[in-house]
């Protein structure tokens, strides 16, 4: 009977993938338990409700049609003076979970 033997490289990579994808995963929680946080101290200036209401100086994000990729493409880059660009300040984690934050939204009870 023969048994396989993982060929040297090949469990490196494999180590090394064990160990980035939980610390992925850690920022990932880490970011989206922290995305209302983030929102009101970065967001929530212009985006009144926690961006569940219009008429605050930026829009409504609730519901917004907006796609995906415009919503990070804003956040990172901004729009001249409408809105200031987070890329620099935000991680990429954190802008993800800013997305999921924005996607969640519902009407507050």
């Amino acid at each position: 009977m023969r048994t396989s033997v993982l060929p040297p490289a090949l469990a490196v990579l494999v180590l090394v993938a064990a160990m980035w994808v939980p610390a992925w995963a850690d920022d990932t929680a880490k970011a989206d338990a922290d995305a209302q946080n983030i929102f009101n101290s970065t967001c929530g200036w212009c985006h009144q409700g926690g961006g569940r209401v219009a008429g605050g100086i930026g829009p409504k994000l609730m519901a917004t049609d907006k796609s995906d990729d415009f919503i990070v493409n804003r956040v990172k880059n901004g729009k001249e003076g409408r809105m200031p660009a987070f890329g620099a300040s935000l991680s990429d984690a954190q802008i993800q979970a800013l997305l999921r934050y924005i996607r969640n939204l519902k009407p507050e009870s």
